[in-house]
């Protein structure tokens, strides 16, 4: 099998710092969606291709599109490998740091594009696209900018007003319409550099996990983040929010998800403009490989 390890010069290191092991095929993105296009390139003509990134969630996302796109041979042969290099990498954190892992994940499909992690509509949202701006300084990177992205947005005006429906992986089908703080899927269990929002979500179990928060006032939001951060809003055994959070929020494990009424979307952190999206989850559709690593040492560090 044919090996390509990409390097994506934005996700903010030297090239000194990639580590790339010795005597391999190696590719430097020139610019956004570089990546995407040289790996459905490569793969359309090549499908036996082990691909390693080296990045963050947005290089991933590049790639898992790329594949995607590639065509069904491209799709059940090649491999993708994440060297997790970017702000957040909450997709690696979805993986052992002691254990090697080799298998079918599934797939998200979302509108016309693909995402391998989460999607974030609402608050979560917006706290991304100030984040993005936030994460370029060395204090301000990783979950810190996250943390300083939701202070900021939460002095805005919280909640807008959503059409949701919701077809859970048994079938049963609910339908929301109201205002609403945000809602966010996961297939990873993290966003935002570490926050747990999904701590019940399966990466290979053929279905996302889908939450959603109702308005609400900022002291009630306080209360709320911590949990939210830690994974802890959630009874990961029932599936269910937790007790004291019932009234706030509900949380799915669902096959399909239409949201109608919105301005924009985030796909593994990457903001998209539009009026209404659909979800779906394509089951173990990508062969990821993912050797151990222990994040403290391999994210990306500015100094």
């Amino acid at each position: 099998m044919r090996n390509i390890h990409i390097l994506n010069p934005a996700a903010g290191m030297a090239k000194a710092n990639y580590k790339v092991p010795e005597n391999v095929e190696v590719y430097e993105t020139k610019g956004p969606r570089d990546m995407e296009n040289f790996i459905r390139r490569t793969a359309s003509e090549d499908p036996s291709v082990h691909f390693t990134v080296y990045g963050g969630d947005g290089t991933v996302n590049e790639a898992v599109n790329g594949i995607m796109t590639a065509g069904n041979e491209a799709i059940e042969k090649c491999v993708l490998s994440v060297v997790p290099k970017g702000s957040g990498n909450d997709y690696a954190r979805n993986f052992s740091d002691t254990e090697k892992f080799n298998g079918k994940v599934d797939v998200l499909k979302i509108n016309d594009r693909y995402g391998i992690n989460s999607v974030n509509i609402g608050f979560d949202c917006d706290v991304v696209v100030e984040t993005d701006k936030l994460k370029r300084h060395r204090l301000t990177s990783g979950s810190m900018g996250y943390i300083v992205g939701v202070i900021k947005v939460l002095f805005r005006k919280l909640g807008s007003k959503m059409q949701i429906e919701i077809t859970e992986k048994n079938g049963k089908i609910h339908n929301f319409d109201g205002e609403f703080l945000l809602t966010a899927v996961g297939n990873g269990k993290y966003c935002g550099g570490g926050f747990k929002f999904a701590p019940a979500a399966v990466l290979d179990d053929g279905s996302f996990d889908a939450l959603v928060v109702k308005k609400m006032g900022r002291f009630t939001f306080l209360k709320l983040v911590g949990a939210y951060r830690s994974g802890t809003h959630v009874d990961v055994e029932r599936c269910e929010p937790r007790e004291k959070f019932k009234s706030e929020i509900s949380y799915f494990k669902c096959k399909k998800m239409t949201v109608k009424n919105i301005k924009r979307y985030g796909i593994d952190g990457e903001i998209f403009d539009g009026e209404s999206v659909e979800i779906t989850v394509i089951p173990r559709a990508l062969n990821i490989e993912m050797p151990p690593f222990d994040l403290t040492k391999t994210a990306n560090k500015k100094k």
